[in-house]
């Protein structure tokens, strides 16, 4: 074989041992990027996700605290935020609102706003929230809260002294050398005796004052909250809305107190349930007491300003509606005294 022919073919030999080495290093790089580019599925969270929140743990007795339930969930499920408002103890509620429900990130979400005062300093609990529900494969859940612990603390300028402004030790005691004159004891046991006596004034003018209350009917008392209200100035100082709302709050404790069910802090349909089986209301005043009760509602949760002829009107409706016949209210004294 010529030399020229010899070199073309160990050219031709070192090309081929070159490729065979480089095709598995190639093979390999495919397949590690083949791999990398698998994607992870998105990781969800629950269904259902409910929450408890306050603006701030530690308040006075002239703040407001506010009280936020939220409940999230997915498109699909039935869910709704269970009653709170008569869980709360110790605190009073001077404003509930119910906001949504509204869509977010493709989940619905409903929440229950409390406006909250505490009239005494000390530790308080806001209660935990629980709701039950069904995924799509039908099964059960629970989705739940804890408690919320909140301090109310007094004012500064009532909180008590310490150090070299604080209270002083108490003297010990001293021996009279000499007894105190007759005049002096027998002034000190009339004082004793005239203070007993205004003493005893009071609680018999206090006792004869709570048996009067309590014999008033259900309608009467309702009257009192009434005149009451209009006598605050709320409407004279343009607070429509915080009048209709003390409005509201009249007509549910006198359904309470006339026909025994809990009205202040339920929904309009949950009183309306509690009424459906009650015989001692006929059907016109049941269709009445839904009917201000609807009116009233967006004024007292979702925020409605109303108008000064909306509001005479439903001071009207109120008033009318606690004008009960004669007649019915002998009927009643006889079915209780039977």
């Amino acid at each position: 074989m010529p030399p020229s022919s010899l070199a073309v073919a160990l050219l031709y030999l070192s090309a081929l041992t070159i490729s065979a080495a480089l095709l598995p290093l190639h093979s390999s790089g495919c397949t590690r990027q083949t791999e990398s580019s698998k994607e992870t599925p998105e990781h969800r969270g629950p269904p259902v996700d409910v929450r408890t929140e306050v603006d701030k743990a530690e308040i006075t007795p002239d703040e407001t605290l506010t009280f936020r339930v939220v409940l999230e969930a997915d498109p699909g499920i039935d869910v709704s935020l269970p009653e709170v408002g008569s869980r709360i103890e110790g605190l009073r509620i001077v404003e509930m609102i119910d906001e949504g429900p509204t869509v977010v990130e493709g989940r619905k979400k409903t929440q229950r706003v409390f406006k909250l005062k505490a009239d005494l300093a000390g530790s308080y609990i806001l209660p935990g929230v629980e709701v039950h529900y069904k995924d799509a494969g039908g099964e059960e859940h629970k989705a739940a809260t804890g408690q919320i612990f909140v301090t109310v603390k007094r004012p500064e300028s009532q909180a008590p002294q310490t150090g070299e402004r604080g209270l002083k030790d108490i003297k010990p005691l001293q021996k009279i050398e000499r007894p105190l004159p007759r005049g002096v004891l027998i002034a000190s046991i009339c004082s004793a005796l005239g203070l007993a006596g205004l003493l005893a004034g009071i609680l018999f003018y206090r006792k004869r004052k709570h048996k009067t209350e309590r014999t008033l009917t259900p309608e009467e008392r309702a009257q009192k909250e009434l005149q009451d209200l209009l006598a605050s100035g709320l409407l004279e100082e343009g607070r429509a809305r915080e009048f209709v709302f003390g409005l509201s709050m009249v007509f549910r404790r006198y359904l309470e107190r006339k026909y025994s069910i809990r009205a202040a802090e339920h929904t309009t349909e949950e009183i309306m349930a509690d009424l459906r089986g009650c015989e001692r209301i006929d059907e016109d005043r049941k269709r009445a007491t839904r009917s201000f009760l609807a009116e009233v509602d967006p004024v007292k949760y979702r925020g409605v300003e109303p108008s000064e002829e909306e509001v005479r009107a439903w001071i009207g409706t109120l008033e009318s509606f606690l004008q009960v016949p004669v007649a019915a209210l002998e009927a009643e004294g006889l079915e209780e005294a039977a």
